[in-house]
């Protein structure tokens, strides 16, 4: 059996993104393993995958010691199960996954998934996982790349040789999940924020905007709809999204597992982030929605949007910026909405259907496959 482990930092991550690929991976003959932390969706990863295998990993922690048993954990399981390719996701997958893996001489496939403020602010903390990029990343068998900038950022900077890389269309999207679904056109302009409530996806800038705007008109209602990440100490306290609520700047949400039927009430979904992003899936999904996005001219956000065509870009970190933005969409005709939506639907048929990054996976795994033995092959043919 050609068996393959699966390894991120959440299971919320590898269900919510990834289930598509465990499923297909099994239709093309692997056994699929999923490895990563217990949380609410490890019961559905258990549900989709041959096994699955919890991972002692914090995902942000600086613990220099933890992290080393998380690598070494990682080295046991590898040579227990012994699988002919291990696909890491998100960053201390990518680094530890990717060097275990390489003393077990086994194939890693990484895929950096955005690399935040990695490369952005100069603390020892950055400098740190940058070796650690540095040291691990030549070790893979490939890396894949969710947007060229940073691609050509490991290449240049040494990281991977450019003949082991490759982009692919940010996590992708399942277009037969997210279907084009028109909002109300009922005089009322909605805006919604999808995303972790934290300062780099540009909630506060948003609700900012929405401040100034329902200022000066009453056709217009912003909403946030995500969940508030504690663990982060770029977090949006519940305290203050609540006082916000209050103030009748916007409508929370909170955090729901189907975003779709959200989504599907909105005019526009807005992301104004500053973080260095893969591809951001909420931008995908409201795309393939058929939804107008607005967000920001930075890594990975503009390759969701072609200003003008399917959405309009703004400058990060600028409240007026997006505010413009914002009331561009609010002065269209609800048809001149939903036309901006269908072209962005157009787009994600076109560049970011999540089969294009399963048939990625299928063929740089195509060569790893186990070659029977000759007595099989003999016995195969008689």
């Amino acid at each position: 059996m050609n068996r393959c482990l699966m390894i991120a930092n959440t299971s919320w991550y590898l269900f919510n993104f990834h289930q598509g690929l465990i499923l297909d991976l099994q239709e093309a003959g692997w056994e699929v393993e999923t490895v990563a932390p217990e949380d609410d969706y490890t019961v559905k990863l258990q549900a989709i995958s041959q096994r699955h295998h919890t991972l002692h990993m914090h995902r942000r922690g600086g613990n220099p010691l933890k992290d080393l048993i998380a690598c070494r954990e990682l080295f046991c399981l590898f040579r227990q199960r012994q699988p002919q390719a291990v696909l890491n996701f998100t960053p201390k997958p990518n680094v530890y996954g990717t060097l275990a893996a390489h003393w077990l001489d086994i194939p890693a496939i990484n895929n950096i998934t955005g690399l935040g403020t990695l490369f952005a602010e100069p603390t020892i903390m950055n400098r740190v996982a940058q070796f650690l990029f540095r040291i691990s990343q030549p070790k893979a068998h490939h890396v894949l790349f969710q947007n060229q900038d940073d691609r050509a950022l490991f290449i240049d900077r040494g990281y991977v040789a450019a003949e082991k890389t490759s982009r692919i269309p940010g996590s992708g999207i399942d277009l037969n999940r997210f279907i084009p679904t028109e909002a109300p056109n009922d005089g009322i302009v909605r805006f919604i924020l999808v995303a972790r409530m934290l300062r780099m996806k540009g909630v506060e800038e948003f609700v900012e905007a929405a401040r100034q705007l329902r200022a000066e008109r009453s056709d217009v209602e912003f909403l946030l709809l995500g969940h508030v990440d504690a663990g982060s100490a770029n977090s949006i306290s519940e305290s203050q999204i609540k006082a916000w609520h209050k103030e009748g700047v916007i409508n929370y949400l909170g955090g729901v597992s189907n975003v779709a039927p959200k989504i599907a009430q909105a005019d526009c979904v807005v992301l104004p982030s500053y973080y260095r992003e893969g591809v951001p899936r909420s931008l995908l999904e409201a795309a393939a929605m058929a939804k107008p996005i607005i967000t920001t001219d930075t890594v990975g956000c503009r390759d969701a949007v072609d200003h003008g065509l399917t959405g309009l870009i703004c400058q990060p970190r600028n409240a007026q910026s997006l505010k413009d933005a914002l009331t561009e969409i609010a002065n269209m005709s609800h048809i001149e909405r939903v036309a901006l939506g269908q072209a962005g639907r157009i787009k994600m048929q076109k560049s970011f259907d999540v089969n294009r990054v399963i048939k990625a996976y299928i063929t740089l795994l195509a060569p790893l496959k186990e070659t029977p033995a000759l007595e099989t092959l003999i016995t195969d043919t008689k």
